[in-house]
């Protein structure tokens, strides 16, 4: 496997895309999609974006105005522009342009396994993800504390 920026491999990625039958798969970067999608684990499968079929949950890599790639769900569609925001964010981006999608991810690949996008577990999940947005950061203090604590209980009766 050979690693690539992802400025150096996206343009030709769009290029490719640009062909109506086209799907380019790419390993998950970064982990402003946790808990959907992790870093190095997870593959998505892009396919051509169509303006006109977006849709709110789906998720998009698009290009910043400043040359940046990012993919992230679509939190709101209006007829000219969208916004999106990353499952493990909580400020949403936008407006963002017809022009700056350069794929829309149609299947995840996890552990060899192959998910619709649009599955409908998986849209259920992002849904109550997406309408969780305002408490996100309490969600996720209350996650890492939790967790902290379960070591910390096991910790001290394994010394027991």
């Amino acid at each position: 496997m050979i690693k690539v920026k992802a400025a150096e491999i996206f343009p030709v990625v769009q290029e490719i895309l640009k062909n109506e039958n086209s799907r380019v798969s790419i390993i998950i970067t970064g982990n402003s999609m946790l808990p959907f999608l992790r870093e190095g684990i997870d593959s998505v499968e892009l396919v051509k974006p169509d303006f006109a079929k977006l849709r709110k949950l789906d998720i998009v890599l698009i290009q910043r105005k400043n040359g940046v790639y990012i993919l992230h769900r679509v939190y709101k569609k209006k007829k000219d522009c969208f916004y999106m925001v990353g499952d493990n964010q909580v400020f949403i981006e936008g407006p963002l342009y017809p022009d700056q999608l350069i794929g829309v991810v149609d299947t995840i690949i996890r552990n060899g396994k192959r998910i619709p996008s649009r599955s409908f577990p998986l849209i259920l999940l992002a849904g109550i993800w997406v309408f969780a947005l305002p408490v996100r950061r309490l969600l996720w203090k209350v996650s890492h504390k939790a967790r902290y604590v379960i070591k910390k209980l096991s910790y001290i009766r394994s010394r027991h």
